[in-house]
């Protein structure tokens, strides 16, 4: 017993003797890390962690992917992180630092709070370089947090329950074959006939009448699950109408695809321009009627992030609109938001457009 713990002690002071303060890359990674958080960028969370990565804060086990579903139901907001009183230690294959977080947070032009916390976290050596393994985080003081009375989650106003549910049970019921074409929207995409319309027997549905950005994020999964070859996008009409603003509408559709981009790379990926309304709109759907400009500005704001993000652009809205900017009744079912026969025909020239097959 007295051997083994004069050889213990050899071995592990020895691992101390060769242990070195923590390499600069450590507070990268850190920064890296919550930058991602900040900006809603996967690709970054995934790329500085190792593949089991965890966050334990106040009692809650985080992953990336639940890190990320998180963070889509808020107001856009600006975040900035300031890390101070980094220390840490590695070995040849491990490390470990502590430090303190200071995130001052904005929404609006107004509304400011501001959370400190100490944190803690391990990294592994890997193949690649340095990953970060764990996060723990602990709040500096818990004071109460007063979040502004501009803040809104806007997941809960989402879509029609019933039917969001009896479509999703639908779809749990299809087995379709990976490497198809998948549609992925709202009822303009759901009353949309695929399979005839592509000559496709293949083709997949993923539509659900009434649905936003936000049930679109929740069920994005099951849509990855497929390993579509191509993916059509079609979001945001709905989210107007629950007065989401565009600019978080465009981030839902954008983080939608960098997801599918991380998950299922081989996946080419478009996004369809939100559709105007015309008058005959503020019979049946009088909450998106007359809100035309707003769809415009959402659009614009898909056109500038498209590079970025790495999707397809399809502008079908220029294509169905008057002079006026309203949906042209040629193109429109008689309630003034679907499209008829002929608003699907030119959608199908965009898409012949970017051959998929």
């Amino acid at each position: 017993m007295r051997l083994f713990f004069i050889l213990f002690v050899c071995f592990y002071m020895g691992g101390l003797l060769r242990a070195s303060p923590a390499p600069p890359v450590f507070q990268l990674l850190i920064t890296t890390y919550f930058d991602g958080v900040a900006h809603k960028d996967f690709r970054k969370l995934q790329a500085v962690t190792t593949p089991d990565f965890v966050i334990y804060e106040f009692g809650k086990k985080w992953n990336n992917d639940s890190v990320f579903k998180n963070i889509q139901y808020h107001e856009p907001f600006n975040v900035t992180f300031k890390l101070t009183d980094f220390n840490g230690f590695a070995d040849a294959m491990s490390g470990d630092a502590t430090y303190h977080s200071q995130a001052d947070f904005e929404f609006g032009d107004t509304d400011k709070v501001q959370l400190n916390f100490y944190e803690a976290a391990t990294f592994r050596k890997t193949a690649a370089g340095w990953k970060i393994n764990m996060i723990q985080v602990s709040a500096v003081a818990p004071p109460e947090v007063n979040i502004p009375s501009s803040y809104r989650k806007y997941d809960t106003v989402r879509y029609i329950p019933e039917h969001y549910k009896e479509r999703r049970a639908l779809f749990a019921q299809e087995r379709p074959s990976p490497n198809q074409v998948v549609f992925f929207g709202n009822s303009i995409t759901e009353f949309g006939d695929w399979k005839r319309l592509l000559k496709d027997s293949g083709a997949v549905n993923r539509g659900i009448a009434a649905d936003n950005t936000f049930g679109m994020l929740d069920r994005l999964a099951d849509v990855i699950a497929l390993q579509p070859k191509a993916l059509y996008i079609e979001a945001g009409i709905n989210d107007i109408g629950q007065g989401v603003p565009p600019a978080l509408i465009a981030a839902n559709i954008g983080s939608m695809v960098q997801y599918v981009r991380v998950k299922s790379p081989g996946t080419k990926i478009y996004v369809l321009s939100v559709l105007p309304t015309n008058t005959h709109a503020q019979t049946d759907y009088p909450e998106i009627a007359g809100k035309n400009a707003t769809a415009l500005e959402v659009d614009r704001l898909l056109v500038a992030q498209a590079m970025s993000r790495g999707y397809t652009y399809l502008d079908l809205a220029s294509k169905v609109a008057t002079a006026t900017g309203d949906l042209d009744e040629r193109y429109a079912q008689p309630d003034g938001l679907h499209l008829n026969d002929a608003g699907y025909a030119l959608w199908m020239e965009m898409i012949r457009q970017f051959p998929i097959y």
